[in-house]
């Protein structure tokens, strides 16, 4: 039922899809609208991390591989610095890297759990 972290961008508009047209000039309601819109985006997606975050804590204390809890830890930590810029509106390049270094350290987590 958890979205993905590319999935929620997309539903907030903060990515738009590939092959998506340009649109006319937004007017200032357009504007206002959308700030709104992103306003209450990016407050869901902050909790949405948050919770997403303890289920990571509660992965941690399963594991025995101390190279899986470190790299689980590590998303734990980047987790936390997302939700904060969340939390302050921050969808930049800078928090959008992020996520996506939090999906790398999840795979390697995984991958090394499998072995």
């Amino acid at each position: 039922m958890k979205k993905t972290i590319l999935t929620s961008l997309l539903g907030l508009g903060l990515m738009a899809p590939s092959g998506a047209e340009e649109s006319k000039k937004p007017t200032e309601a357009a504007k206002a609208e959308a700030a709104v819109k992103h306003d209450k985006g990016t407050q869901k997606l902050a909790d949405d991390q948050d919770t997403v975050s303890a289920d990571v804590q509660e992965l941690i204390d399963e594991q025995t591989n101390a190279k899986v809890i470190d790299l689980l830890s590590q998303v734990e930590t980047l987790m936390a610095e997302t939700t904060d810029r969340l939390d302050e509106k921050n969808t930049g390049g800078e928090t959008i890297a992020i996520q996506t270094e939090i999906i790398e350290k999840i795979y390697e987590a995984a991958k090394e759990k499998s072995q």
